[in-house]
């Protein structure tokens, strides 16, 4: 029998498909896992706790799920806006955006309970944040919907519309509200996920194949404007070719156009009703002008607004409709390189491509009006394939405009000179892969930009080779095929403490890809969010949208969650961020390791802890200076302990798991794969830990540090760093494996595990 002392100091290729655990035979091997669940392999070698997310706020409404996205604005005041069904919501510094708040003067002990402030303004419906509620602490922090209102009253209504029965609360004291601030769209719930978005200062621009793109202008953090695009002169479809002419009544201002038939005009059918807003160009000798459709009268006339010249009344053979409008389509989605605006994918022309005029990004002019064309004018670009390619995403790289389509992965640039940049003379475009992309923007990384190909269960990699002078795009979920079945709605990345993209599953699961090429560092992790999704908690939390910006104070990239929960009986849907990675140099105290969690600081120590409403009638965890409490049920938003505590955190207690892959090594002839093996001690190398359990599978588990809890709720024990040996209480098997779980609100950090096993060469 042989005799092994193996050591796993590394976990950074992260977890493995089951497809996968037989290879031992790949580089890989000794640093991937059979489990990482709610941990992160993390690019030096350690696999880590994932850090709990905090409650936010709760989305406008609980019955829809809305999209998260991140708008720039300058360190340390970025913004993340909430879409939803013909809203936008902004937050800002882990706080919801509101208008000018003014006092409360009472709330009744009523059902409803009715809130007085004379002249408050509010009208049936507005939705407002109490906050700084003294005395009634129940309703501190909650969001309301106004009901019943007078010129000095309100009833106050939770969010799903249902009366808040304040009979039995504390008194009110004192307290503030103020109306949270929105902006209107027309997107309905059947456009959130397929919004695409790019920004560029102040701007963002937003597109749907379905809508003319909308640019959102942000002045202030509440003056915010939401407007259409209005591109100029262009883009257009290609010149006329048939014999119909266009004759305007005027050659200025507000005329008629005839067309003398409808050949040539929207596949033969003549003007629709829906080429209101359209572009037109008109030729005169060599001289161009455009023009807007403002009234549709039939399919041979309409009224249009001229915006340079028509030169005059004649009947024009030359002539080029806009490639955007209601009829054809939208452009699908939108990038920004080399100074233009890149779109792509209108409905009718899905394999075509537009930029703007260098430096005027909403002119698409495709010459001068004397017909010239100079190198800034607008570039329009079809992409010519066997099949149709329909255009999926836009992503800039350093050689050239990345271009994700239906059938394959293309690069359009200047020609075959990386040096310069496109023009309409020297732009071309050719597939670089056929791999096929889904709808869901992708990621740039560096040099590279990650996409989801068509069926969403692959993360590609589109990256220039040097040796091949092209770009390919292999499949960074070889080793773990598993892992995004059934399937990824959305890709965001953190860039700070770690490098990861983070992903939603189309069943509601979290997962993270730890990534650092330069370091040959791939490394796949699942994570299910604490709390459940149903009335017989059975199913975990779902996440639904991301988002990402830096924190406010620029040390790392914080995640943004939309999750939906049922809790107090019915389904819930909240915004939520990851809390800071946990680093030695960190407090006990203020680590999180719950999720939808309250903080709450208190100087002096307090026992009370409110603003709870969103976790009404569950079960939680309590971390308390450091120390596990025993668990409590929220009632009325409000939790009270015995022990007054500085810093409080409350929320949804998670397992985190690892396992490795099956032990290779130990045989005197060859390989130990298929030999009865038992392992009989293991030795763990911890870094601030507390609360770790271990043993040869998930239902198995034993205490590996003795103090961990403390001899008393309340004791805070120091976490723990270093080496621990414990006998391994298993049976012989014919794999080896090592299960560890961390289930408490405390850090814990594997460095290496070291078991130690006895192998048949006999079995």
């Amino acid at each position: 029998m042989g005799r092994t002392s193996q050591i796993q100091n590394g976990f950074n290729s992260g977890e493995w498909s089951p497809l996968m655990h037989a290879r031992s035979d790949i580089d890989k091997y000794p640093k991937g896992m059979a489990v990482c669940l709610n941990g992160v392999s993390v690019m030096q070698g350690p696999w880590t706790r994932r850090p709990g997310t905090a409650f936010l706020h709760g989305v406008k409404d609980n019955a829809q799920s809305v999209r998260l996205i991140p708008f720039r604005h300058n360190s340390g005041n970025d913004y993340i806006l909430e879409f939803g069904v013909n809203y936008i919501r902004v937050f800002n510094n882990q706080a919801i955006t509101v208008q000018t708040g003014q006092s409360i003067t009472s709330v009744t002990l009523a059902n409803p309970g009715v809130a007085t402030k004379s002249t408050h303004g509010y009208s049936d419906g507005d939705r407002l944040e109490l906050y700084d509620v003294v005395g009634m602490k129940q309703i501190n922090g909650r969001e309301i919907i106004v009901a019943n209102s007078t010129a000095s009253t309100f009833e106050l209504t939770d969010t799903d519309g249902a009366n808040i029965d304040t009979t039995n609360y504390t008194a009110f004291t004192s307290g503030n509200m103020a109306e949270i601030f929105e902006i209107t769209t027309n997107f309905v719930a059947a456009d959130l996920p397929d919004l695409h978005f790019t920004q560029t200062a102040d701007r963002l621009y937003i597109f749907h194949v379905d809508h003319e793109p909308v640019v959102l202008s942000r002045t202030s953090a509440v003056v915010w404007t939401l407007a259409a695009f209005t591109a100029s002169d262009g883009p257009y479809l290609v010149t006329n070719t048939s014999s119909t002419t266009m004759s305007p009544s005027a050659a200025t201002g507000t005329v008629t156009v005839t067309a003398s038939a409808i050949t040539g005009i929207n596949e033969d059918t003549g003007f629709q009703s829906t080429d209101v807003g359209r572009l037109m160009r008109l030729q005169e000798s060599s001289t161009w002008g455009w023009c807007e459709i403002v009234t549709h009268t039939s399919t041979t006339v309409v009224d249009v607004v001229v915006y340079d010249t028509l030169t005059n009344t004649n009947a024009k053979t030359n002539w080029r409709l806009g490639a955007w409008s209601d009829t054809t389509g939208w452009p699908r989605t939108g990038a920004f390189l080399e100074n233009r605006l890149w779109t792509g994918g209108p409905t009718d022309q899905p394999q075509r491509v537009d930029g703007s005029k260098s430096g005027l990004y909403t002119t698409f002019s495709p010459s001068d009006l004397d017909g010239t064309v100079t190198d800034d004018a607008a570039i329009d670009y079809p992409l010519n394939a066997d099949d149709l390619h329909s255009i999926r995403w836009l992503s800039p790289t350093s050689r050239g405009l990345a271009i994700g389509t239906s059938r394959g992965e293309w690069l359009l640039k200047a020609g075959s000179v990386t040096a310069e940049v496109i023009t309409p003379a020297n732009a071309t475009a050719r597939p670089s892969t056929y791999h096929g992309s889904d709808t869901t923007q992708p990621v740039k990384v560096g040099s590279v930009t990650l996409f989801a190909q068509r069926g969403s269960r692959k993360i590609r990699e589109f990256a220039y080779m040097f040796e091949q002078d092209d770009f390919t795009a292999p499949d960074m979920t070889l080793i773990a095929e598993h892992i995004l079945r059934p399937g990824t709605v959305q890709h965001v990345q953190q860039q700070i403490p770690h490098t990861i993209i983070w992903s939603v599953r189309t069943d509601g699961a979290l997962l993270g890809f730890t990534y650092e090429r330069s370091q040959n560092v791939t490394a796949w992790h699942r994570h299910s969010l604490g709390g459940f999704s149903d009335s017989g908690n059975t199913a975990a939390a779902k996440v639904e949208a991301l988002a990402l910006i830096p924190s406010a104070d620029g040390s790392r990239d914080e995640l943004y969650l939309q999750v939906e929960r049922y809790i107090d009986g019915g389904t819930k849907r909240y915004i939520e961020y990851m809390t800071k990675f946990w680093e030695t140099t960190d407090e006990q105290d203020e680590a999180v390791h719950l999720d939808c969690a309250w903080t709450q600081l208190s100087d002096p120590a307090a026992t009370v802890i409110d603003q709870l409403h969103h976790l009404e009638g569950e079960s939680v965890q309590i971390y308390a200076d450091g120390a596990r409490y025993p668990d409590q049920t929220v009632t009325n938003g409000l939790l009270t302990i015995t022990l007054a505590c500085n810093i409080l955190t409350v929320g949804y207690g998670f397992d985190s798991d690892g396992q490795n892959l099956p032990l290779e090594g130990g045989s005197h002839d060859g390989s130990s794969s298929s030999k009865i093996r038992r392992i009989h001690r293991v030795g763990f190398n911890l870094l601030d830990t507390l609360g770790l359990q271990f043993g040869y599978d998930a239902d198995h588990l034993q205490e590996l540090l003795v103090a961990e809890w403390g001899f008393t709720y309340g004791v805070a024990v120091p976490l723990f760093t270093g080496i621990v040996r414990k006998r391994f209480e298993a049976d012989f098997d014919l794999l080896g494996q090592v299960y560890w779980r961390c289930d408490g609100p405390f850090p814990a950090t594997v460095l290496a595990i070291m078991p130690q096993a006895n192998v048949s060469d006999d079995s």
